[in-house]
């Protein structure tokens, strides 16, 4: 059996993640620095059920220049050869906890951010909603005249039922939007392409986010837009959805892999516990690919 290789994650988003996390394993027993990455690496190996790549490997960097932070505020103290919270630690960590209550879920805010930012249709523009599941974006962007295929490879047991749902859904009510079971991959190597391509809470579950995206520039019109709505990295995305927000793309890898697929212009808006991307396919790009 091939081996999975965890790559380490770095970047502002993981190391916000952490300055919450290792506060939240201090509280429960002084650890290292070598055990709170192994920590951190076994609570999340159900993210392997999703990709094999899952898990979260942390940079041994990131966690050294994340346990002098915390330090320099007083939220934790050395002790021999590990780590203890301090008394301030406790109280910032109360006060992120906080934060979950205080902050309604932003699914239904990064929608409306999503419908925003592609504005009013024109004439006969379609949009391709990847992932669709039940429908969730696919009927909001329906709903104000675009012309809306929505696809789900229907590879989860849970995603199967979703898409025949939407399908009976979109038979009931009419309107501009339809549904196929198939993979943005498969698609990819038809003649069809878009104006826009969307997807909800779809990315952080593929096995291979770059090549999905690759298939995404694939399918856009020159000038189109790429948008995606799926979960924020880092302490609020945590607090909402726990270990499954890490599979989410941050908003650092973002710009990495859309620029190494191709898109220009990359955007990423913040709503509370999700993020919004946005991107182009150059005008001078071909297409179908």
């Amino acid at each position: 059996m091939e081996r999975t290789i965890l790559k380490p994650r770095q970047g502002p988003s993981i190391r916000e993640f952490l300055r919450y996390y290792v506060l939240v394993l201090l509280r429960e027993r002084r650890m290292s620095a070598r055990n709170i990455r192994r920590t951190i690496k076994r609570r999340s190996r159900e993210n392997r059920g999703i990709r094999p790549s899952g898990a979260l490997l942390v940079d041994s960097g990131e966690l050294r220049l994340v346990l002098r932070q915390l330090r320099t505020r007083n939220f934790i103290e050395p002790v021999e050869d590990k780590w203890r919270l301090t008394a301030q630690g406790r109280d910032e960590l109360a006060r992120c906890e906080n934060q979950k209550e205080a902050q309604p879920d932003g699914k239904e805010r990064a929608a409306r951010k999503a419908l925003k930012l592609m504005g009013e249709p024109a004439p006969a523009e379609t949009v391709l909603d990847v992932g669709a599941g039940e429908g969730f974006l696919s009927f909001k962007v329906a709903g104000v005249g675009y012309h809306v295929l929505g696809i789900d490879s229907g590879r989860f047991d849970y995603s199967k039922d979703s898409v025949r749902s939407a399908m009976e859904k979109a038979r009931s009510r009419g309107g501009k939007v339809e549904f196929r079971e198939t993979s943005v991959a498969d698609l990819a190597r038809t003649d069809e392409s878009f104006d826009y391509v969307v997807t909800s809470q779809a990315m952080h579950c593929m096995r291979d986010q770059k090549q999905c995206l690759e298939a995404i520039h694939c399918l856009l019109k020159p000038g189109g837009m790429f948008l995606c709505i799926d979960f924020l990295v880092g302490p609020a995305g945590f607090l909402r959805h726990g270990w499954h927000s890490l599979l989410a793309i941050s908003r650092e890898e973002w710009g990495e892999m859309l620029g190494e697929c191709g898109f220009v212009e990359p955007s990423a808006h913040k709503t509370g516990d999700y993020l919004v991307v946005t991107a182009r396919k150059p005008l001078s790009a071909q297409s179908p690919c």
